[in-house]
């Protein structure tokens, strides 16, 4: 079997000859060590969006100082801006960071709400067509049933509207001293998304990734105010076709687990055992069952204890599973993107290669 079709069983829960390594793609830049991988077997999870937005009655306007990038969005009812800090390198995709987001007082929000009305849905599933063509055995394209944007259902993704990493205190004290606005906030955002979520059924691919659990507000607020939409739109998804996958990187997990059963996701990935995540592989398969499949990223922190003890966890990992059906393991968090020295991409790399020999020493499935 190739990577894609390994993906492919596994998805549909069905048998493989031995547990799929999948790696995000933007995660092994293309060169040596990322095809002497894929030569051993490892398959890539590229992921895009085949819907776009567009806002038809608001201007951008973008201007450069020194390391900082302003973005500023015209309205009729006012201009909101954002900050962001360029060249950071690895450290984020696009080489950006965003320090100041749109709202930054009570005047931000009519601005803010006016942009997510306006907003108007597109498709082209030429884009994932294109990739999925290229790509061929080599993995899978995930679309984005989310908005990547926003990540999360409406109640997480106002949170982007406050500064991406460093607006957290500013969106939750919003929730608290300016309730109002912040409702009318949080509604406009699941319009639009609700919107784009009818797009979405539509397009020609199978697996979606649909909202993310980071762990930064309580269970309780994930239950009140996020749950209600996993359950009214993960049906709606798989009754049109879709794997539904929920990225889930949080390190406290065991306080999520039975609210993570009750979305009905199909996969739960990003999932991150000991020793950075509080969940073991054990516990997650008892709290989720055998319905739902597990995408495990491997912790780079078990790297630094050297490549026998790496291999030593994946050979502890594999057994612990009990069954290696509906499994798969990778990198959905660093892999070498977080390599950025010689003595670190050393170490990661002899980490990577001790667990690809692990898995083909202990991934087979009877």
């Amino acid at each position: 079997m190739d990577a894609r079709s390994r993906i492919e069983a596994v998805l549909h829960r069905q048998r493989v000859d031995r547990v799929p390594f999948v790696v995000y793609d933007n995660l092994f830049p293309r060169g040596q060590f990322e095809r002497e991988l894929r030569n051993r077997g490892m398959g890539l999870c590229a992921r895009c969006s085949t819907v776009y937005a567009r806002m038809p009655n608001v201007s951008v306007e973008t201007r450069h100082e020194g390391e900082t990038t302003l973005t500023i969005y015209h309205t009729p009812v006012g201009d909101v801006s954002t900050r962001s800090r360029t060249h950071t390198g690895r450290v984020s995709d696009n080489m950006a960071i965003e320090v100041e987001g749109m709202i930054k007082s009570e005047r931000d929000y009519e601005p803010v709400i006016f942009m997510l009305e306006d907003t108007v849905f597109e498709a082209d599933w030429s884009l994932y067509t294109d990739l999925a063509r290229d790509l061929g055995g080599d993995g899978i394209v995930r679309d984005a049933a989310i908005d990547p944007f926003f990540e999360s259902p409406p109640y997480g993704a106002t949170r982007r509207f406050f500064g991406d990493l460093y607006g957290l205190d500013r969106w939750a004290y919003a929730q608290r001293d300016h309730p109002d606005h912040f409702a009318r906030l949080l509604e406009a955002v699941e319009r639009r998304e609700e919107r784009r979520l009818k797009l979405v059924a539509q397009s020609p691919a199978e697996f979606v990734a649909f909202g993310w659990l980071g762990g930064l507000w309580s269970a309780s607020a994930f239950e009140q105010y996020e749950l209600p939409f996993y359950q009214k739109w993960v049906p709606y998804l798989q009754a049109h076709g879709k794997v539904c996958a929920l990225h889930a990187d949080a390190t406290n997990l065991k306080a999520y687990a039975s609210l993570i059963a009750r979305t009905g996701v199909d996969v739960v990935e990003a999932f991150t055992p000991p020793p950075v995540g509080d969940l073991s592989l054990k516990e997650a398969r008892r709290a989720w069952g055998e319905r739902v499949i597990i995408w495990v990223n491997i912790p780079e922190t078990v790297f630094y204890f050297g490549p026998e003890a790496t291999r030593d966890y994946a050979r502890q990992l594999l057994e612990e599973a009990a069954t290696k059906e509906g499994l798969v393991i990778g990198f959905t968090e660093m892999g070498i993107w977080g390599a950025t020295d010689e003595s670190t991409y050393a170490a990661f790399r002899a980490g990577i290669l001790a667990l690809a020999e692990a898995l083909e020493d202990y991934g087979h499935c009877p």
